[in-house]
């Protein structure tokens, strides 16, 4: 491999690739208001930064990412675009099944946009590891990562939501050209228990979903849930590698224990 990008190899690179490693690494991110301290990009960055780490450390290609995700109540701030959610499993099912056309029998979904992102994403992957016996995966830095966010994190609770304490921290790490530490802001509101946003804390919950009024109001017509103000390059660094570490660890799983036998690797028409 030239690159372990995809689009950057030949396609007689991935042919030789395919002879030996059945993996790939697919980016998914979001392009969305992430309130005035960190750039738009800020799901796709983290989704295509995790996978190229990984990826060097384990040999393994990564797809061309997927920069727009489902992302309908940050519409309450101009720039943010957002796909339909059946939209995104479309997309991801068509990519997914170009990949297992050409051979590649283990995929993991690399979503930078947690939540929002994970219905469409999951019933692509239901679907597609039903008919095709892929072994398809999601990997999630709010899942994959939990024990060393819940580890280092420094913000009272509430302070994990949105543009908050831990994706701030790892921008500062990795992207720290794009991020505008002055211009943090905390947004820590009391709620009802049950509708708690910080996936850190403990408690029985509920589900609503936002709308654009409510989600602008609620984040200060700022957009920020939580509190970044808190949040360090230096625990950036400590949450980027344990996350990189926990996928090339998975990855090795994948290769060395999962079997799988292809079936129905149509084109998608």
């Amino acid at each position: 491999m030239k690159s372990v990008w995809l689009q950057e190899n030949k396609w007689e690179d991935v042919e030789h690739y395919l002879e030996n490693k059945k993996t790939i690494l697919v980016p998914f991110g979001s392009v969305e208001q992430h309130a005035k301290h960190l750039p738009m990009g800020t799901d796709s960055l983290v989704a295509i930064k995790v996978a190229e780490d990984a990826a060097a450390q384990t040999g393994t290609l990564v797809a061309p990412p997927t920069w727009v995700g489902w992302a309908p109540h940050h519409m309450a701030f101009p720039g943010t675009i957002t796909l339909r959610p059946e939209t995104l499993t479309n997309v991801a099912m068509d990519i997914i099944q170009s990949l297992v056309y050409h051979g590649f029998e283990k995929i993991i979904l690399i979503n930078g946009h947690r939540e929002a992102n994970l219905p469409p994403l999951k019933i692509a992957v239901t679907k597609l590891r039903n008919r095709t016996g892929a072994f398809i995966a999601i990997a999630d830095p709010f899942y994959i990562a939990e024990q060393v966010g819940r580890r280092i994190r420094l913000s009272e609770a509430g302070g994990i939501g949105h543009a908050a304490e831990m994706e701030t921290s790892h921008m500062y790490y990795i992207h720290p050209e794009l991020c505008e530490e002055e211009n943090a802001v905390k947004n820590v509101h009391q709620k009802h228990p049950f509708l708690q946003h910080d996936p850190y804390s403990g408690g029985d919950r509920v589900f609503v979903p936002s709308d654009v009024a409510a989600y602008r109001e609620g984040s200060m017509n700022i957009g920020v849930v939580g509190d970044p103000t808190v949040s360090t390059k230096e625990n950036g660094e400590i949450y980027h590698h344990e996350l990189v570490g926990n996928i090339v660890n998975f990855i090795q799983y994948c290769e060395e224990e999962v079997q799988v036998t292809l079936r129905n690797q149509e084109i998608p028409l």
